[in-house]
């Protein structure tokens, strides 16, 4: 016969080391959990955002007859003269800055209610006409629309 001690010592060795690999597995799921959430804050806030994006309306439309592209700032923030335009007719792309199409800019800054005017070379006649407003500093898209589609 096996002495009750004896079985009691064993069942209390048996049950001491059944705890100790239960605190050692929540004490590693912490470590892991801890560990992934630092590698979240990291890459999540190492990296600088600038919360300064553009903000502005700006409207397009076509004059077919005297073959004009208006843009027009209908609100938002001034832009930059130096803002890109790209204005696809059909097959052909045409890229172009604000201040190099001053006809109603009346400073620096291209305003409210002001509007970039494009002559176009051909006929805007069943074409597909698109135009986009670039900010080349800020690389980001103010404007992409477009304006006739065949």
């Amino acid at each position: 016969m096996v002495k009750s001690g004896y079985r009691d010592a064993m069942v209390k060795n048996i049950r001491a080391k059944q705890a100790v690999s239960e605190v050692i597995g929540v004490v590693l799921l912490l470590g892991i959990t801890i560990s992934l959430f630092a590698i979240l804050n990291y890459s999540v806030f190492h990296f600088s955002f600038d919360p300064s994006v553009t903000s502005v309306n700006l409207f397009g439309t076509i004059d077919k007859t005297n073959n004009m592209i208006d843009i027009e700032h209908n609100g938002g923030e001034s832009l930059d003269e130096h803002m890109q335009i790209i204005i696809t007719i059909g097959s052909n792309m045409y890229n172009f800055t604000v201040s190099s199409h001053p006809d109603n800019i009346t400073d620096d800054k291209w305003d409210f209610g002001e509007t970039v005017r494009f002559h176009s070379p051909e006929s805007l006649t069943n074409k597909f006409i698109q135009v986009q407003v670039v900010d080349p500093v800020k690389n980001s898209i103010l404007l992409s629309v477009v304006l006739q589609q065949i």
